[in-house]
């Protein structure tokens, strides 16, 4: 692939801007972030969603190839993992750095010149923001492996936004057997500013569960439903009541949840003068604790969201079944590990670091990483000008591409503390 870098930089001048204080630091070039763009537009443009990332793993092998790299490790039934090793023949720890690299169902409306070509998917949480820093790092990392000391892999993960990308990698055992010491990553954070960092120590982001619960009860005529459980009214007053359980059945400033319904489900007549037996609400929970684990004195959450439920359901005369499925744990960053870097990464960053104590109810599935080896994981800015702004999982979610360069940055400056 031929990357032209004055042409590139003729056509986004905006790029050109975060290199000012860049140039002063001896780390990545405007080669790196012009190469770092180029791969982020391809990705950008033919988005895969998880575990089909093919073509997507198939570029990201053959970059790492041109670069240089021929050591790969495989995980089992995940065939779109990528982790190429860095042996810089250097005495020294082994650490990782992970990008996930799939897109989200949806369809892009930023109405940006390399916008996804596939109508029905787009890289709308920043994975191929990820993907492309990651690569920018590993080809500069390469051009300096007789300076750094130790091991360095690079972990391209696939099916973040569904489940088995890394949980699947830890249960393999690979981080064991690598003997990786600590792992780090990134996620762009939208309307915080190109150049800021950001970061905490300790819980930094919630974990996630899934909710499902169904409702059956009587129906009834349209015209008396005094005569039945009156399920859509049943189901308006269940939305409700879920969504103030943190607020009003838990103290949320020391027990920090949130709980959505995302979806209902009443009924299956068409007839408008029926009113249906039965009624499916889903959603998630976010928090910072075990959903299932009571804590001194206080009933668990589950315990709370089931008692809720099934009492105003019996007002009714319906019955309901409620499942809670466990998804991401939270992610946490080790706080011997941030109190040892955040020192060191401030004294070579150009950008800006944000250290205000912050717990994102985002989920992340880097928090399976985190319950096995430190980890550490930053908030990268991304807005600038109009780009930027918009959250993630929307449709007009984008990055400025000034990011990208503060990113590869950040992870070189890491791999530089490493030795």
């Amino acid at each position: 692939m031929k990357h032209n870098s004055i042409g590139m930089f003729l056509l986004f001048p905006f790029v050109l801007c975060a290199f000012s204080a860049f140039s002063q630091h001896q780390n990545p070039s405007r080669e790196i972030a012009s190469y770092s763009f180029e791969i982020y537009k391809q990705l950008h443009q033919y988005p895969e969603l998880g575990k089909r990332e093919f073509k997507t793993a198939q570029l990201i092998k053959s970059e790492l190839q041109k670069i240089g790299y021929t050591d790969f490790y495989d995980v089992p039934d995940l065939p779109t993992c990528i982790i190429a090793a860095l042996d810089t023949k250097n005495q020294g720890p082994a650490i990782a750095f992970r990008a996930d690299i799939d897109a989200r169902p949806g369809k892009e409306n930023t109405g940006l010149p390399y916008s996804s070509k596939v109508d029905t998917v787009t890289h709308s949480c920043g994975h191929d923001a990820h993907t492309s820093i990651l690569l920018g790092t590993a080809k500069y990392l390469y051009s300096q492996k007789e300076t750094l000391k130790g091991k360095i892999y690079f972990i391209f993960q696939p099916a973040e936004e569904t489940p088995g990308g890394a949980e699947d990698i830890v249960g393999s055992g690979i981080l064991t057997k690598l003997k990786i010491k600590n792992i780090y990553a990134l996620h762009t954070s939208p309307k915080l500013p190109v150049g800021t960092v950001i970061a905490s120590p300790g819980y930094f982001m919630a974990g996630s569960n899934l909710f499902t619960v169904q409702i059956a009860g009587k129906g009834s005529h349209a015209a008396t439903p005094f005569e039945g459980s009156d399920i859509p009214l049943l189901t308006s007053q269940m939305v409700e009541l879920i969504s103030a359980i943190p607020s009003r059945r838990m103290n949320v400033a020391m027990r920090p949840c949130v709980i959505s319904v995302t979806m209902i489900e009443c009924g299956s007549s068409t007839a408008l003068n029926i009113l249906p037996t039965t009624a499916v609400i889903k959603g998630t929970i976010r928090s910072f604790e075990q959903v299932d684990t009571s804590l001194p004195g206080q009933a668990s959450i589950k315990e709370i969201l089931i008692k809720e439920i099934t009492a105003l359901c019996a007002l009714r005369g319906a019955t309901t079944k409620i499942e809670i499925t466990k998804a991401a744990p939270p992610t946490y960053n080790n706080e011997k590990l941030f109190n040892a870097m955040i020192p060191e990464l401030s004294k070579s960053f150009s950008g800006t670091f944000d250290l205000s104590p912050v717990k994102w109810m985002y989920a992340e599935d880097f928090s399976y990483y985190s319950d096995v080896v430190p980890c550490f994981y930053f908030g990268l800015g991304i807005s600038k000008d109009k780009l930027g702004n918009e959250n993630t999982h929307t449709n007009e979610f984008a990055i400025h591409p000034d990011a990208l360069i503060f990113g590869i940055e950040l992870f070189c400056d890491i791999a530089m503390i490493n030795k």
